[in-house]
């Protein structure tokens, strides 16, 4: 073989030998980067797996209570998106989790705004017959002033609960906002049970009993 000839082999080798690993680095390149979105998708998988059962929970309750029709499709959604998990089917796992965390996220936020019309109505009715008492009421009696002292009290803080809850649903932190809501309309209860006439305790439980127990995070039995 000429010396020319064996110059161009040795040079076509040498070229050969440049593309190898570069294919085989674009190879690992790509393994690896399945197993960082895998990992990542972990990561994210056990965040909504928690995150997403704590809705759930939240919006059974209340959807017993007051009726929601979204629970059942919400509920069906979470645990395929579990038996994915199991399946280890981690990319469609995520992807339904956070549809599902959305999904949550939308029937949490007309909940909010549910509770807090319902909240807004007992608290105006607290602040009324507040100010009826106090209208009508002998103010120099002093257990009368101090009852009135105590009612102040009261609507104050859960006025202060309602801007708080009210926040919350503007930051879209709408389970907390719930929280705060129940909170306010367990105080507006308990100012109308302290200004009912005697005898009218049981009316106000009758007519808010729901609430009363839904305020407690517990269903309401009606049988």
């Amino acid at each position: 073989m000429s010396g020319d000839k064996i110059i161009k082999s040795l040079s076509i080798l040498f070229c050969l030998s440049l593309f190898l690993p570069l294919s085989l680095s674009s190879g690992e390149r790509s393994t690896e980067n399945i197993d960082i979105e895998k990992f990542r998708a972990h990561t994210i998988v056990n965040r909504l797996l928690n995150e997403n059962l704590k809705k759930l929970n939240l919006i059974e309750v209340i959807s017993r209570n007051f009726g929601y029709s979204d629970y059942v499709k919400l509920k069906k959604d979470y645990w395929t998106a579990r038996v994915l998990v199991s399946k280890k089917e981690i990319i469609q796992a995520q992807k339904l989790l956070e549809k599902n965390n959305a999904e949550m996220n939308e029937s949490l936020k007309i909940i909010s705004m549910d509770y807090q019309e319902a909240a807004q109505k007992m608290i105006d009715e607290s602040i009324d017959k507040i100010n009826e008492f106090e209208f009508i009421g002998i103010v120099n009696n002093l257990d009368n002033r101090r009852k009135l002292n105590m009612l102040r009290d009261k609507i104050k803080f859960a006025s202060q609960l309602f801007d708080n809850a009210n926040k919350g649903i503007a930051y879209q932190r709408y389970s907390s906002s719930i929280t705060l809501f129940r909170s306010v309309k367990s105080y507006a209860i308990s100012i109308l049970k302290d200004l009912c006439e005697p005898g009218e305790e049981n009316q106000i439980m009758d007519r808010f009993k729901i609430h009363i127990v839904d305020n407690r995070n517990e269903v309401y039995n009606k049988g």
